[in-house]
């Protein structure tokens, strides 16, 4: 089979006549492999090339569209610094060169996900025959300058405080973010999976909610509902507080929000965006004197009033949605139940009466 291999001569240098293109291509002939066992990766394939193989595969195997559109994003900004590439030139110090070049330009976060790109694509070529060795493992992790400071938790005493100061702001009534709120506070759900709940998951008699699927952006498509959760044991029921059931209830009677198959829609009635969301809340937490606060904040402290309260921390996990507590809880204990006593806490921490 005839096959087209090209070099280029190296960026930056005055390469008049071609010769430095002209070696670089000889040292690629005298170095080429055959093709590997699927005859369709050589030496000579672009690396952006298994990159798109790779996030192929991720969308067939039924990765999280949200986390394809992360990785999407990442393919599109790392192509700037290794479009060029080839297989064969993709050597630990080329590797590490590219990934320092996002870091440098896009962060921390960005750049480990390149290597992590990076690392899936080559491994496709090794296991094609086509290269001995992954090039990417022999490159340091990427290190954040400083540890996440992550979201703080708010103790009982000053949930009660916020929740109070959102019913009495003028601003969070107008972008409705009243009862989303107490609504996380009373449930330490994740933010897409309160986006996602209709009204048909709420059980007004037995005073829970059904948490099946959760909000998320797919590329081409838009915002979407999806059926399922961030782990297996995301799908759950949980028990709601009392004053959450009667935030609930009254929210159902009032003219729009009643009336929409969604519980918190947009204005519009479409599916409300997470990160609209995230704006919304925070252009006003700072007034509420919450600035740090954010909505995983809720998560963590519906799990410390939970721990505070002596409740055993498979409550925690069956309430949030968590798949592992530890092996002796995961493997010996029963999971996956509802726990009126989560709510009881959670009236006791949150509640005015």
């Amino acid at each position: 089979m005839t096959r087209r291999v090209e070099r280029r001569s190296p960026i930056g240098c005055n390469d008049q006549y071609g010769k430095l293109a002209e070696d670089a291509l000889v040292e690629a002939l005298k170095s080429r492999r055959a093709p590997g066992e699927s005859g369709g990766i050589s030496l000579d394939t672009r690396i952006s090339e298994l990159v798109e193989a790779h996030l192929k595969r991720l969308h067939e195997d039924g990765k999280s569209p949200a986390t394809l559109t992360t990785y999407r994003s990442a393919a599109r900004k790392l192509a700037k610094y290794s479009d060029s590439l080839r297989v064969g030139e993709a050597t630990p110090g080329r590797m590490n060169a590219v990934i320092r070049s996002m870091r440098q330009a896009h962060g921390a976060g960005m750049a480990r996900h390149s290597r992590t790109l990076l690392r899936a694509a080559l491994q496709i070529a090794v296991l094609d025959d086509v290269l001995g060795a992954n090039p990417v493992t022999q490159v340091d992790r990427i290190q954040s300058a400083a540890p996440p400071k992550g979201a703080p938790s708010l103790d009982g005493m000053q949930l009660r405080d916020l929740i109070g100061k959102l019913r009495a702001s003028e601003a969070c009534q107008a972008a409705d973010l009243v009862d989303p709120i107490t609504l996380l506070a009373a449930t330490g759900l994740r933010r897409a999976e309160l986006l996602a709940l209709r009204w048909q998951d709420f059980n007004e008699e037995s005073g829970t909610l059904t948490v099946s699927g959760k909000v998320a952006r797919v590329a081409g498509e838009g915002l979407r509902r999806l059926d399922g959760g961030k782990t297996k044991s995301a799908g759950r029921t949980v028990p709601l507080p009392l004053f959450a059931v009667a935030m609930l209830t009254a929210r159902r009677g009032r003219d729009f929000w009643g009336e929409q198959p969604m519980i918190f829609p947009s204005s519009a009635g479409t599916h409300r965006d997470p990160d609209n969301f995230n704006k919304q809340w925070r252009a006003v937490r700072e007034s509420l004197g919450v600035p740090d606060v954010t909505s995983h904040s809720f998560r963590k402290s519906v799990a410390t009033l939970i721990d505070e309260a002596g409740l055993p921390a498979r409550f925690g996990a069956d309430q949030l949605g968590h798949a592992k507590v530890s092996m002796t809880q995961d493997v010996y204990m029963g999971r996956g139940k509802v726990h009126p006593q989560v709510a009881a806490v959670l009236d006791r921490a949150i509640s005015d009466e």
